[in-house]
């Protein structure tokens, strides 16, 4: 479902298995051509419906597994599954692990930690962030990758909030909570049957102590052996089960301060930001191919079998945090792709782009990432990384 941007790789693995395969897609073409103007390639088959039921009427033939590969076509794919009647989590939750206010809801109703919270209008979240208390953090109710994101020092700088989210739709209802200060750390996870593993953590760095709205700056893969692992293991595979996750890949954005771990985010798909392509360099993980066999019904012997991560790695994602212009080169850029340890460079962007202030995952300038021998080697190499790149605007 939605087999654009990271989705390609689903096309891949299926071909690679000489499936043949039926590209669902619930997003606006106009938009999805926006993010990715070759989001049709290698298509066989294609499908267009606004939601599961439409998708249903219109899908012939058997269908042996319904794969969401974005973050809108999840809910849904869940609810398809369903219909269908083949693999797939839990529809009755699936809101639960899409909508914010949802999720936020199934939390307290289940005994999971989260934020003071209300789900207001756009008009309505200076007042909300009023009687939360400041710092408050608005965010869009179905938004992704920190698009529309706000930290609110004082509910009087609410500002300009974007009337759409990052997919198109209507940004109506908004969640406005209290902002919790503490460590952030995603935890990635594999469940089949109910039964779940945690494949890694990362820590979400920032270049300074201050409250921040946009978490992308170093994100670090953590060892086991770091403090705070155990106490966000068990309280995710908590939360896992809470929200009926039973199949396939997890992220999970949690904060943990002196209180303990404190929900941000669930969502039962495969992290972004390039984890995955980490993933296929440097462990026994197959992202792909393993989430395709376990929506096919097949053991992929995730929940047992040796990692095999062979390196500490690190991800720096280099923001415009200067000014907009219009690029004319990412200098240096070249001569980090030679740097010993770095594994790949995905610019965002070319030169001649309109580069605004990096505000999400969606306007960073560059991915690159590195590996090391330890987290000492990694975190040079990412200081490294920033000093030989510079952003060049007119």
């Amino acid at each position: 479902m939605d087999p654009a941007m990271t989705g390609h790789p689903f096309k891949d693995a299926c071909h690679r298995r000489a499936l043949p395969t039926i590209s669902l897609y619930t997003l606006d073409e106009t938009l999805l051509a926006s993010y990715d103007p070759d989001y049709q390639r290698d298509d066989e088959q294609v499908v267009h419906a606004a939601d599961a039921g439409e998708a249903a009427g219109r899908l012939a033939g058997p269908i042996r597994a319904v794969v969401p590969t974005t973050e809108p076509s999840v809910e849904i794919g869940d609810r398809l599954s369903e219909l269908l009647g083949v693999p797939g989590n839990p529809a009755v939750t699936a809101s639960a692990r899409r909508s914010k206010a949802a999720m936020r809801l199934h939390a307290l109703e289940s005994g999971i930690r989260v934020p003071a919270f209300e789900v207001v209008s756009r008009d309505q979240v200076a007042a909300a962030a009023a009687r939360i208390g400041s710092p408050a953090i608005a965010k869009p109710q179905r938004g992704a990758g920190s698009h529309g994101v706000t930290v609110l020092p004082d509910p009087a700088d609410v500002g300009d909030l974007p009337a759409h989210d990052l997919f198109g739709g209507e940004n109506e209802e908004w969640l406005v909570e209290e902002y919790v200060r503490g460590r952030e750390i995603a935890v990635n996870c594999f469940s089949q049957d109910g039964r779940h593993r945690v494949l890694d953590m990362w820590e979400y760095r920032q270049p300074g102590s201050g409250d921040y709205d946009q978490p992308y700056w170093d994100l670090v893969q953590l060892r086991p052996d770091d403090p705070d692992w155990p106490a966000a293991e068990r309280f995710v595979l908590e939360a896992l089960d809470a929200y009926q996750v039973r199949l396939g890949p997890s992220h999970t954005e949690i904060k943990t301060d002196a209180a303990g771990p404190c929900l941000v985010e669930l969502a039962s798909r495969l992290p972004g930001a390039h984890m995955t392509d980490h993933w296929r360099l440097h462990s026994t993980i197959r992202p792909y191919d393993d989430t395709l066999a376990a929506y096919l019904g097949e053991d992929t012997g995730l929940l047992s079998r040796d990692l095999g991560f062979d390196a500490a790695l690190g991800i720096c994602c280099l923001r415009n945090d200067d000014r907009p212009g219009v690029l004319t080169e990412l200098a240096g850029l070249d001569e980090v792709r030679l740097t010993a340890g770095v594994d790949a460079v995905y610019p965002c962007v070319a030169p001649g782009d309109f580069v605004p202030l990096t505000r999400d995952l969606g306007s960073l300038i560059a991915f690159v990432l590195v590996h090391g021998r330890d987290a000492a080697e990694v975190d040079a190499l990412l200081r490294t990384v920033r000093q030989s790149v510079r952003l060049e605007l007119k």
